[in-house]
């Protein structure tokens, strides 16, 4: 309260400090009433942001558990479809490698019958090589021994032939060379007498100049005598030109001889040839027989290689098919996990829309006036309210994602596993195609035994779709954009 002025002289001076004072209080008192006045707006803006908070959550609430109904609704029978399709697809995805692997299980047996009855047909042609070279040894050792029980006979026939033959020649010449003596000494022997008669003759005729008749015959004796010696001569020349063709073909016949010799000597030298030449032959056989012993064991090797490749490849496509039917079995697993989830969720909204068809009657009236009010800061703060207070959305859009990159992944996984089905069944029919080759091959004449290599996949596994999967699931989780609703 203000105090009254005294009376007296100061009365100017006083109304002026009393007026000032009255002033300050009059300030002081505003302030006051300002400050109440602000701590009541204050106040009473508290709760009612308390209460548009409340009635936004609310609303926020509702407008979550109406999306979810409809979401709940517009995907129940898409994911359903989903999953019976993909069971589908998996069944018949497992009734295809069903089929492979019966044929597969088919193709080894028939392979193992054509390897089989190749090895059969390769053992009787090896048999009968054998016995065919055998035969063939015999028949050259036969036809040996009979040309050198041959060559021995007629060089043993023409030898004795040959020395009878010179023996004969040698005695003829001998006698006749005893003959061809006694005639030139009987010659001489006339000779000389009738050189002794002409002589006397001679002297006959000397003495008996007067006998003309006698001198007449006389020389008529003396001329046959020389006629005669004539003769005689004629004959010893022959006999000795006869003698000097016998030395020229006892010449001849020794050449003969020689030539007989050193042929003889040349059948031994090709005798001595062809025994080596034999044995070369045989050596060559020998190690013509070890090299198709070798070839053969070879074959057998890679025949054994080939059955081991097959079972490894079986072995290996039989755990892709174990793989790939627990793949299955955990999606269906998921998808069944999916409709439960998915029921779930239909009876919570049911009880939460329950709740709120009770509580909205009472909760629109008061609503409507703050939701007026604060609806640019309340639109502003939606998403990052959605992100935190409503984790469930979260989950959603992370599983609907999941679901969506699953699919992906099994989309890619079936176009990989079709890729290996048409690269195994090119195999396949590769394969079978070699067999056959190999059959017409044993089946003509002297053919070798024909192996085909064991089949090799090109395509690799496709090991990293999983690890795909769980890096996009935890780029989901860490990485989820929150969207207006």
């Amino acid at each position: 309260m203000p105090k009254k002025a005294k009376k007296g002289g100061g009365g100017k001076g006083g109304g002026r400090t009393e007026r000032l004072e009255f002033l300050q209080q009059r300030a002081q008192a505003e302030e006051e009433m300002a400050k109440k006045r602000e701590e009541t707006l204050a106040q009473f803006l508290k709760d009612k942001l308390e209460k548009e908070e409340k009635n936004t959550a609310e609303n926020l609430r509702k407008l979550n558990e109406g999306w979810r109904a409809i979401l709940c609704q517009t995907r129940d029978p898409e994911l359903r479809q989903e999953i019976s399709i993909f069971s589908q697809t998996f069944e018949r995805q497992l009734e295809g490698l069903d089929s492979i692997i019966k044929d597969l299980v088919c193709d080894l047996q028939e392979k193992e019958r054509q390897s089989a009855h190749g090895r059969r047909a390769h053992l009787q042609r090896l048999e009968h090589l054998w016995a065919l070279h055998e035969k063939w040894m015999m028949f050259v050792q036969q036809h040996w021994e009979n040309g050198m029980q041959q060559l021995s006979s007629r060089f043993n026939s023409e030898g004795k032939q040959m020395s009878a033959h010179s023996q004969q020649q040698r005695a003829d010449l001998e006698d006749a060379v005893l003959t061809v003596e006694q005639q030139h000494k009987e010659v001489m022997v006339e000779i000389h007498s009738l050189h002794s008669n002409c002589i006397g003759a001679y002297e006959k005729a000397l003495k008996k100049r007067d006998g003309k008749e006698t001198l007449k015959e006389e020389s008529l004796q003396i001329q046959e005598a020389l006629l005669f010696c004539c003769r005689k001569k004629e004959e010893v020349e022959n006999l000795v030109t006869r003698e000097q063709l016998y030395f020229h073909i006892t010449a001849e016949k020794m050449k003969e001889v020689k030539e007989l010799q050193e042929s003889v000597i040349q059948l031994r030298e090709k005798l001595n040839s062809c025994l080596t030449e034999n044995e070369s032959k045989e050596q060559d056989l020998m190690a013509s027989s070890n090299e198709v012993n070798k070839k053969t064991d070879e074959l057998r090797q890679q025949l054994s290689q080939g059955r081991s490749a097959a079972r490894k490849q079986l072995m290996h496509l039989t755990i892709q098919s174990n793989n790939a039917i627990r793949k299955l079995q955990a999606v269906i697993t998921k998808g069944e996990k999916v409709l439960r989830v998915a029921e779930m969720c239909r009876k919570l909204e049911r009880k939460h829309e329950k709740v709120l068809t009770s509580s909205s009657s009472s909760s629109s009236s008061s609503s409507s006036s703050s939701a007026e009010n604060h609806r640019s800061v309340t639109e502003e703060e939606e998403p990052a309210k959605e992100s935190s207070e409503f984790p469930e959305l979260q989950q959603l859009r992370q599983r609907m994602n999941t679901a969506l990159l699953l699919r992906h992944a099994l989309k890619k996984q079936r176009e990989d596993l079709s890729r290996q089905n048409q690269q195994l069944r090119l195999q396949l029919r590769q394969q079978v195609d070699d067999m056959n080759t190999s059959d017409c091959a044993l089946d003509a004449h002297h053919a070798l035994l024909t192996v085909s290599r064991a089949p090799t996949t090109a395509v690799p596994l496709n090991t990293n779709s999983r690890r795909n999967i769980t890096k996009a699931v935890h780029a989901v989780k860490h990485k989820a954009s929150p969207k207006k609703i």
